[in-house]
């Protein structure tokens, strides 16, 4: 008679057998605890820019709208729509990056997601737009300094439209195709565990309206970053010319350039005949690249510009001594920071899809790269605080004039 029941040597294999199986399936909260150990670091060096862009971008939020040493121009408005920027930035992008990174396979929720994509959009083009701004005006103010320029209400007018309100709806179409995306990953053990990733939802990855939005995206950065170049190589094609000319005139002196109207004075009216007994000279305005004034006289159909400039090392900061204007160095050098790291998270975004099949090791450093371009947002303070010596006594002071203003006397 054969026996159907199964042998205990049989048991005992099949048990082994099932034991074996359940071990090589590693557990979505394993796998994911696993990723975001190996990138506690990394979410560690975003809580610090997080701290450091908010209390920096405060401070100069602070320190540029109470400060005496800040009169309203347009280098004011721009470091306080850059200042905004970067705070919104800093408290709402920079934190649901740290929480992606604690849940970057277990991401669960579509709404956060959602706003994270949102303010990804949002927060680079922003910028983006900010910097164009300034660059057209470095460009106007160095390069046609004769010509009809920005004021401090259409800079404020230009940047809310240009910065604020057209990036808000750049950024709507990114939270709509964005969302949760659930896909297979190989874990440690060889077998595949099913994952949850906030990416763009699967219904939209091969769109051709996700593929219009991200060439518009594309060629926007691009268009743009190559307009910063052009305008900025000008700009310093121009001041190396005006350092050249200061720099022959280092002790008390004056030169002058004819200019003729309708070729180097755009701003004038060909049509109005300036008689030639008639000498009007306007009031003296300050010259951002050198260390004096200068003014401009209307004799006869000539136009002449006169420079003087006047040497005092006690009281010029260094690079105006040189005749550089710091405020181009500023703005150069953020401009440039914003390029190198957007060009990087750019060209890195064309392996995110190969995410699930790296290493722990390798998933932190791409995803340190990947969002390399946080740095625009807490560098701001730095910079200032390195070639602005104004900025650096004003953050001194900024308390006792807080105090002075909040605490008033009783009478």
């Amino acid at each position: 008679m054969v026996d159907n029941e199964h042998s205990p040597m049989d048991r005992r294999i099949s048990d082994n057998s099932y034991n074996n199986s359940s071990v090589l399936m590693e557990s979505l909260d394993d796998l994911n605890s696993r990723y975001a150990d190996a990138a506690l670091p990394l979410t560690i060096i975003f809580g610090f820019f997080t701290f450091f862009g908010f209390f920096g971008n405060l401070l100069i939020l602070v320190v540029f709208s109470f400060s005496r040493e800040y009169r309203r121009n347009n280098f004011k408005v721009f470091v306080l729509t850059l200042a905004v920027i970067d705070l919104i930035t800093c408290v709402t992008l920079l934190p649901a990056e740290m929480m992606k990174q604690r849940n970057y396979f277990e991401f669960e929720h579509a709404v956060p997601c959602k706003l994270k994509c949102f303010f990804n959009v949002f927060g680079a083009s922003s910028s983006c737009n900010a910097l164009l701004v300034i660059s057209v005006d470095r460009y106007r103010k160095v390069v046609q300094p004769f010509k009809k320029q920005l004021t401090p209400k259409l800079a404020v007018k230009l940047l809310f439209g240009v910065a604020i309100v057209f990036p808000l709806f750049l950024a709507i179409p990114s939270a709509i195709m964005c969302g949760i995306n659930t896909t297979e990953m190989v874990n440690k053990f060889g077998t595949n565990t099913t994952i949850h990733m906030c990416e763009t939802e699967e219904r939209f990855e091969k769109s051709i309206w996700r593929n219009i939005y991200k060439l518009i995206l594309l060629i926007l950065l691009g268009g743009i970053s190559l307009a910063y170049l052009i305008m900025y190589a000008f700009v310093m094609r121009a001041a190396a010319k005006q350092i050249k000319a200061i720099s022959l005139q280092r002790t008390h002196g004056t030169w002058a350039i004819p200019l003729t109207p309708g070729n180097n004075e755009p701003n004038n009216i060909e049509s109005e005949q300036f008689p030639r007994d008639i000498f009007r000279e306007e009031p003296p305005s300050k010259r951002e690249f050198g260390n004096g004034f200068y003014t401009r006289r209307f004799n006869g159909n000539n136009c002449v510009q006169t420079f003087n400039f006047s040497s005092n090392k006690r009281t010029t900061p260094m690079l105006q001594r040189h005749g550089f204007p710091t405020k181009t160095i500023i703005w150069f050098i953020l401009t440039i920071v914003y390029i190198v790291t957007y060009l990087t998270h750019n060209i890195l975004s064309f392996g995110v899809s190969k995410i699930v099949t790296t290493t722990p090791g390798l998933f932190v450093t791409f995803s340190f790269f990947y969002r390399i371009y946080f740095i625009n947002h807490i560098i701001n303070p730095l910079v200032y605080a390195i070639f602005l010596k104004s900025f650096r006594t004003s953050c001194k002071n900024i308390f006792p004039v807080l105090k002075s203003k909040l605490i008033r006397p009783v009478l």
